[in-house]
């Protein structure tokens, strides 16, 4: 239902298939889906319901905290409680916004197009919004399931320097 509104289209137009999620966390779930028109495999990430009003409600605790310190103990004014605040309203309310993710990511694959041995999934813009962002679909191992990388048939020593190579490259690109 987020979906479709978000789209403001109904899923079963846009999809042909929608998984149940796929991987989650805090603030979203993602789910694999297949693009109706392409046959193309996506990701789809989506806001859980309510994040939004929950986290509202913690930050005005939080402002309500601050505020609070900042009262009962004029010395702890110098730690500026509310400045802390005001800047995790700030880095919350962006997260919460997944079109400045899309754009990140956007940007992220922009900057790494012509890196070897190295792809992003970019962002489908027109399948993407505020609550909801949709992108390639990317397979992949867990770096962490050795077992795995190992039955894949990679070598993990070449695998630790390429992964290496390109976040040094992406630091030099900062």
């Amino acid at each position: 239902a987020m979906v479709a509104e978000e789209l403001r289209l109904p899923v079963d137009d846009v999809f042909s298939s929608f998984s149940e999620p796929v991987a989650a966390a805090s603030i979203a779930q993602v789910h694999r889906a297949t693009l109706r028109a392409s046959g193309q495999d996506v990701a789809v990430k989506v806001l859980r319901p309510g994040i939004e009003r929950a986290f509202r409600r913690d930050i005005d605790a939080f402002y309500f905290a601050a505020r609070t310190i900042e009262f009962l103990s004029p010395s702890a004014r110098r730690l500026r409680p509310m400045a802390v605040i005001v800047h995790f309203e700030g880095v919350v309310l962006g997260e919460l916004d997944l079109r400045l993710e899309c754009s990140a990511a956007s940007e992220f694959a922009d900057n790494t197009k012509n890196d070897a041995g190295f792809q992003v999934p970019k962002p489908v813009w027109d399948l993407s919004g505020r609550t909801v962002m949709t992108l390639d679909w990317a397979e992949g191992i867990n770096l962490a399931d050795n077992a795995a990388i190992d039955a894949a048939g990679l070598d993990r020593r070449a695998l630790g320097a390429r992964v290496l190579q390109l976040f040094l490259a992406q630091i030099g690109r900062a």
